[in-house]
């Protein structure tokens, strides 16, 4: 628990259950509300998307709006706060009341027509930080740390510490930036620069501004940020040392390896517990596993499985993109194939593998489904249903499925990497310590033999069961990670309160 209670502004583009598109809704979600119950005040700024959803039961109030500079003028923006009464979280709106009225459209960061990311993201969320920053300024509240994360966020620590270095509302406070996936990183020409208020004079190679010639979000980010953090201490060190994983900031990352921590995400136990499950269709627990069989059943059923041979079923619940390792399963079909097992994907993303899985699940009907969509009570009852859940990424960051799937008895078959090799270790049959199944090197042959080594377990039943239990027992609650990013608070506004913050002269110097 922490040693005070802090006022906590947190500045992301997606949260659970207002807006998700993939796990950093979760993670704002889970991090803010166990915030929130250990007593500090905290606040979530989100651009208010037209699908955008107020849950039932909050409250919502205008609180008006003001003029954010925008390049050699301004821009209108307005904002809503809506307030969870049973959890005491607040949401800061941040609305564009501009012309182009950059959130009033379908979808969240990509047009849902052509699948691709709207062409002013750029300049949609450097908008969004620099109006949400404005917003906190006038927010009426003093607050202690303010944590943006991802690249859409990333402008916030550059500005407190650039244009609002002298704000008295900013005063003695600390800004933390966390990566979630370096892999997207906001990189728009130069000309982004003078719409953040930056003359062109501080483009040049290797300042903070400068990334190959372009400027980068996500590098803003890292350099101005009083801290930085990412979800796992296994990614936190492969970004430094891997130049595939650090996408190119592995130096700038480097430079400021004293100042990077890594916390292994949680996950919310309100939301998956398979005890209190709204979703699933029995319960269970790890001293009561009949109610798993029944959701195995009845996810058979919904998928159209034959229910002779009982074979076992491996999951996956994916964005279905190429980060997500899906080019083994592809690598891998004939062998996938002659399996005795059956195959759930849930997903949505690069049409290559969307017209993959199709064609599987129209081909062998009796062994492959799949389903395309943003579908959150299904995805539960995958987690719940299933035997295997598969992760065969190239790259993880922390993930969050293996997590569900081992709180709900579901074995993880995993690559190690990132995240996936700090929560899923290796089943030893002798010792029946370990809790899943692991493959290192990015090959399809590997994969298709962890799959095969997990299921002569599954055969064994009484090893089965103790493989289960296993990960059933593990505590991956945002409990602990809350603690790691106390301490991470408590550091940096330390360093705040001696005088070691970023600045535009010192960031300059360093890089």
């Amino acid at each position: 628990m922490p040693g005070r209670s802090l006022s906590v502004a947190h500045v992301a583009s997606e949260m659970t259950p207002l807006v998700k598109v993939g796990g950093l809704a979760d993670v704002v979600a889970a991090l803010a509300g166990e915030q929130a119950r250990r007593g500090h005040r905290v606040l979530v700024a989100l651009p208010r998307y037209r699908t955008l959803e107020i849950p039932a039961g909050w409250t919502t109030h205008e609180i008006g709006g003001t003029r954010v500079p925008w390049g050699l003028g301004q821009e209108p923006a307005r904002f809503t706060v809506a307030e969870d009464p049973a959890s005491e979280l607040r949401v800061l709106l941040v609305e564009h009341a501009g012309e182009r009225r950059f959130f009033d459209r379908p979808g969240v960061y990509d047009d849902p027509v052509t699948r691709e990311g709207w062409p002013d993201n750029a300049e949609r969320y450097l908008f969004f930080a620099r109006a949400a920053v404005e917003g906190l300024k006038g927010f009426g509240e003093r607050f202690d740390v303010v944590h943006a994360h991802d690249q859409q966020a990333a402008w916030v620590p550059c500005f407190v510490r650039t244009h609002d270095a002298d704000e008295p509302a900013f005063g003695g406070l600390a800004t933390v930036f966390t990566i979630h996936n370096l892999g997207y990183q906001g990189i728009v020409d130069p000309w982004i620069l003078s719409v953040a208020g930056f003359s062109r004079e501080l483009f040049f190679p290797q300042s903070p501004f400068e990334y190959w010639g372009r400027v980068n979000f996500m590098k803003i980010g890292l350099v101005f940020a009083d801290l930085v953090s990412t979800v796992s201490p296994t990614y936190a060190r492969e970004i430094q040392s891997n130049a595939e994983l650090g996408f190119g900031l592995e130096g700038v990352l480097r430079r400021r390896t004293g100042d990077v921590r890594g916390i292994l995400n949680g996950i919310d136990e309100s939301l998956w517990n398979p005890e209190t499950d709204p979703f699933l269709d029995a319960h269970f627990s790890r001293e009561a596993l009949e109610g798993k069989r029944a959701n195995r059943r009845a996810l058979s059923l919904a998928c159209g499985f034959p229910l002779d041979p009982d074979w076992p079923i491996v999951g996956m619940v994916s964005r279905l993109v190429e980060q997500k390792g899906l080019e083994l399963v592809e690598a891998a079909e004939h062998e996938l194939c002659d399996l005795p097992a059956r195959f759930v994907v849930l997903g949505v993303g690069q049409p290559r593998w969307q017209d993959l899985f199709r064609r599987l699940a129209f081909e062998r009907p009796w062994q492959w489904w799949f389903g395309t969509s943003h579908d959150e009570p299904l995805a539960h009852r995958i987690e719940a249903g299933s035997d295997l859940f598969l992760m065969p990424s190239r790259y993880e960051p922390c993930g969050l499925n293996q997590m569900y799937s081992l709180r709900y008895g579901t074995v993880p078959v995993v690559r190690g990497t990132g995240g996936l090799a700090d929560t899923v270790h290796e089943f030893d049959p002798v010792s029946r310590e370990g809790n899943g199944f692991v493959f290192t090197s990015f090959s399809a042959d590997d994969m298709v033999m962890a799959l095969r080594r997990a299921l002569a377990v599954h055969g064994e039943p009484a090893l089965w069961c103790a493989l289960q239990r296993n990960g059933m027992r593990q505590d991956f609650s945002w409990r602990v990670s809350a603690d790691g990013y106390d301490h991470l608070y408590e550091e940096a506004l330390e360093r705040v309160a001696t005088g070691r913050i970023p600045s535009l002269r010192t960031v300059r110097d360093t890089f």
